[in-house]
């Protein structure tokens, strides 16, 4: 599988006159991510080769991902995926955000997940590389949205969703017009997993590291290292609570940290290591 890294439109927000736009695209081979708050906008995950498996969080069920498959995620929607053991898992992903929530609910992509097998795989991976191209510093709304549409279109052809309508999940909050910093910390949140440089998060927003760091300390006080290391062991303390089997090095991984840095820092913060959390409580 031809590897796409991530492209991000998220400084370029949806205009009044596209009723869908891509937030994020790519391929690549697919670690195990945990996203405790789900991600900030819908979907579309398709596996190519190999197999995963996914669940929303707090189920002991786990749902298995075949190759050619479809896996769509609704937005705010708590859950993790990971490969199966000693599987290679090569995925593709295009996430998009509504101008108005509910639009893609008919088609099968509302407030409920949904798992699906794609009859014709040959014809996804070329749209999302043509979805890709059209993305970063080339993007091109129209375009990307166009192909979305037809992506949509191509999986409606392939598929027929569950009869019934879904009960609605949560309710998306009205669209506001998001600064740099709310933008930046969007991106942060939904790659948490990701080693992600200042460097990397300004060229998303679409700023230079002096511009997003002046920015940052002026609305939070922090820079934005030290608020991605705030919400990073956030996450991991959180995991590592809430799951009494996990390690420390996975839970580190699960939020892209290292486990020897995950340690020095909770020192940092909190005066001690993390495995002696139990006896300062």
């Amino acid at each position: 599988m031809k590897r796409l890294p991530l492209r991000s439109n998220l400084q370029n927000s949806i205009t009044s006159d596209i009723p869908f736009a891509v937030y994020t695209v790519g391929t690549d081979l697919q670690l195990p991510i945990t996203r405790l708050n789900g991600f900030s906008a819908k979907q579309l995950f398709f596996t190519f080769s190999g197999r995963g498996r996914f669940r929303k969080l707090g189920q002991d069920k786990w749902d298995i991902l075949e190759p050619n498959s479809l896996l769509y995620i609704p937005e705010g929607f708590p859950h993790e995926y990971m490969p199966l053991r000693g599987e290679a898992w090569h995925a593709g992903y295009v996430t998009f955000v509504e101008q108005r929530s509910g639009m893609m609910t008919d088609w099968g992509f509302g407030p409920s997940p949904m798992q699906a097998y794609i009859s014709n795989p040959d014809e996804v991976l070329p749209m999302i590389e043509q979805i890709w191209l059209q993305s970063g510093p080339d993007y091109d709304p129209w375009s990307t949205t166009e192909t979305l549409f037809s992506l949509c279109l191509m999986i409606k052809k392939q598929i027929q969703p569950d009869e019934g309508a879904p009960i609605p999940l949560f309710h998306r909050r009205e669209r506001y017009r998001e600064t740099a910093v709310d933008l930046a910390i969007r991106f942060l949140h939904d790659h948490l997993n990701r080693h992600i440089s200042i460097a990397d998060l300004a060229a998303h927003i679409g700023y230079s590291q002096k511009q997003l760091t002046r920015l940052f300390r002026e609305e939070l006080g922090q820079t934005p290292l030290q608020y991605l290391q705030h919400i990073r062991m956030h996450s991991a303390l959180t995991l590592l609570h809430e799951n009494a089997d996990m390690t420390i090095r996975q839970a580190a991984a699960y939020v892209g940290m290292e486990p020897t840095y995950f340690t020095r820092l909770h020192r940092r913060m909190y005066g001690f290591v993390p495995s002696k959390r139990e006896k300062h409580k």
